[in-house]
């Protein structure tokens, strides 16, 4: 029993222990709540002016800090000058507070580094208040100008300190004059002092009288710095654009505009308005303000390459052109540089021209063609296209994607071209020669072949199994800038020749050309062509036609670090057929029987007839007729049927050959009359 005692005595200290120790405990236990809630808030009972920060995050107690300054800015605050008083809203003096450093100094509230000091902090945040102080700024020069006007309305015998008088293009001087006036640094410091607060009680301000601070001979250097800036017109040039403005002294003078500051470093400033000025570059604007121009690489006649610079987009700063009147008239100059704003910087700038690295002409080719022909026209209308064309690093140059469809509307005629494997009149035909010329640049050029597609058939004008052809909607030539610089391309022309130059920078490679021996030939298929003026079974040859092989065209690429690399492309040229004329009637599937046309043999002697019908498969049959002309005897009068009457192989061909018999009527008819003649006589 005493040992059941004992146990539940020591239960109780225990529970009781238990619970003294959970009473310590928990204000720690919540302070830690606290602080993990409110992190990233500022401390409880923490204020600004009065604005109550605590438990705000940033964004709400920046929003809290902002509202409160337009609160302070567009509350009036009254001024009392003599018997009159102002009202002015703090906003219209610059009012500002640091809305940002306010909010880091609340946020660092109650934040000390121990855990010690930060729970003490926390215990006491219960109790204790932290106002912080919200320093304001507002501009000074505002106010003075303000009081200058107060006390010209306010008071009776102002202090003045003068000015200048601008009139009909004279600057007179406006000499100061003792009188009552505000007292200056007393009043700032009371305007701060109300404008710092919500409660906005009148302010008075005290005066006093005053000698000015300006003095005679301030006036009468300000006369003379004046006369001088308005005395002679200011002209402002400019090169890029190139123009150049006047601003005469009639403007000049309508432009100036006199300040006088009263304050302890009393100064007259002297400055130019916008409007007068800005009148007169009004009407230069479009010129003034120009588009962007990327920088270009410019190549004279002897391949000389230079950078001509970039430049942004021009704008007209009428502040700035106002600052650089007024400096070189200060100065006493007569003309200057014209200022310009920018706008949007060239999408290829200087900078990147030079970054490109230095610029020569990598490769040149040049093809010759005869004069005059219509093809020549095509030849250098497409080089006219291309002269100039950029690839940029990266980039490829499609030809037919760069000049387009060929037209006559761009300039380009009809002539020969080939066309699945036969030469037929197109407009642009000719073409494929600078297809050649720029594909031969490229290639010792070193640069990247994509895709190209020599001729069908040889042409010896051109380098074997090294040429290309394009033509609209294909073939195609493209090739790739795989540098990391700029590659120009440039033509040129005479009329008997088309060169195509590149410039760039490839890395010091360097590329020269192997070709080949012929092989796989393929000998020239035979095409005859009907032709009804042959006789059946003669055939004439057109052309002997050549045959067709293979070739191997090499392209050895040696790099600056020595390495070296060749590049191969095989083309198969076709065989040129032969060609042979013939009648319809000797050719594969004519009809049968096949028709053949009479030929026409009036006129001929009668030997010559019949071996011409013969000749064209006919029998001749022959018949007699007198005739009256001795000139047709033993000729061909007339056949049956007549010439060009189809008619089948072994037709019978009638001829009539004429003959002439002398009967003597003739001479004796006229010996007879010469008789007769004698008759009469007698």
């Amino acid at each position: 029993m005493k040992r059941l005692k004992s146990l539940s005595r020591n239960a109780l200290v225990a529970v009781a222990g238990g619970g003294l120790l959970a009473l310590l405990l928990l204000p720690i236990v919540v302070f830690a709540i606290d602080e993990l809630r409110a992190n990233g808030e500022v401390a409880r009972n923490v204020t600004a002016a009065g604005v109550d920060l605590g438990g705000l995050g940033s964004d709400d107690a920046l929003e809290a800090l902002q509202a409160y300054e337009t609160e302070l800015g567009s509350t009036p605050v009254d001024f009392r000058v003599a018997d009159s008083v102002f009202e002015v809203f703090p906003s219209d003096l610059g009012l500002d507070i640091d809305e940002e450093s306010i909010l880091d100094a609340a946020m660092e509230q109650r934040r000390e580094s121990g855990f010690l000091s930060r729970f003490g902090d926390w215990f006491g945040s219960f109790g204790d208040q932290i106002d912080l102080a919200v320093p304001v700024t507002f501009d000074s020069d505002r106010l003075d100008d303000l009081f200058a006007g107060w006390e010209q309305e306010a008071i009776n015998n102002p202090a003045y300190e003068g000015g200048l008088i601008i009139s009909e293009g004279r600057v007179l001087p406006d000499y100061p004059r003792a009188g009552e006036g505000i007292d200056r640094p007393a009043a700032q410091a009371a305007a701060l002092a109300a404008i710092q607060t919500l409660d906005h009680r009148p302010t008075t301000l005290i005066t006093r009288n005053l000698e000015p601070l300006i003095t005679q001979g301030d006036i009468d250097d300000a006369v003379e710095r004046a006369t001088r800036i308005i005395d002679s017109p200011i002209v402002l040039q400019a090169n890029d654009p190139e123009f150049e403005v006047e601003i005469s002294p009639e403007v000049l003078a309508r432009a100036l505009v006199t300040e006088v500051h009263a304050i302890e470093s009393a100064r007259i400033d002297l400055s130019f308005s916008q409007t007068p000025i800005s009148r007169v570059l009004q009407p230069l604007r479009e010129t003034i303000e120009q588009p962007p121009r990327n920088a270009e690489f410019l190549i004279d006649e002897e391949d000389n390459v230079t950078v001509a610079p970039s430049r942004p987009q021009t704008l007209l700063d009428i502040d700035a052109v106002v600052d650089r009147v007024f400096d070189v008239a200060d100065r006493g100059g007569s003309t200057g540089t014209f200022p310009f704003a920018f706008g949007v910087d060239a999408e290829f700038t200087t900078e990147m021209a030079e970054a490109m690295g230095e610029i020569t002409r990598v490769s040149s080719y040049t093809t010759e063609h005869p004069a005059g022909e219509p093809r020549v026209i095509n030849i250098q209308t497409m080089a006219k296209a291309v002269d100039g064309a950029i690839v940029m690093p990266g980039e490829e140059f499609d030809l037919n994607g760069h000049v387009g469809e060929r037209t006559e509307a761009k300039g380009y005629v009809p002539a020969p071209m080939i066309l699945r494997g036969e030469v037929v009149d197109s407009v642009g035909g000719g073409v494929s020669q600078f297809a050649t010329t720029i594909y031969n640049t490229m290639f010792f050029g070193c640069y990247q072949d994509i895709t190209h597609k020599p001729h069908s058939f040889w042409f010896s004008r051109y380098p074997e199994g090294r040429e290309a052809t394009v033509s609209w909607g294909g073939p195609e030539l493209v090739f790739k800038n795989d540098t990391e610089s700029i590659l120009i391309i440039k033509t040129a022309f005479t009329s008997r020749s088309i060169t195509v130059k590149m410039f760039g920078n490839t890395g010091g490679r360097e590329c020269t050309a192997g070709i080949g021996d012929r092989y796989r030939y393929v000998d020239p298929p035979v095409e005859y062509e009907a032709d009804e003026t042959l006789p059946p079974g003669t055939e004439v040859e057109e052309s002997a036609g050549t045959r067709g092989w293979t070739i191997d065209v090499f392209r050895f690429v040696i790099y600056q670090d020595g390495t070296d690399e060749t590049q191969a492309w095989s083309h198969r040229y076709v065989p040129r057929p032969k060609k042979i004329r013939a009648h319809p009637c000797d050719l594969e599937g004519a009809a049968n029987p096949c028709l053949i046309k009479v030929p026409d043999v009036t006129g001929l002697k009668a030997g010559k007839a019949k071996s011409t019908i013969a000749t064209w498969t006919f029998v001749a049959a022959t018949e007699t007729v007198t005739v009256e002309d001795e000139a047709l005897d033993g000729k061909v009068v007339s056949q049956t049927p007549a010439a060009g009457k189809p008619h089948a192989r072994g037709a019978t061909v009638t001829i009539q050959i004429g003959e002439f018999v002398d009967d003597g009527g003739g001479g004796g008819g006229g010996n007879q009359g010469d008789q007769g003649d004698q008759f009469g006589l007698q």
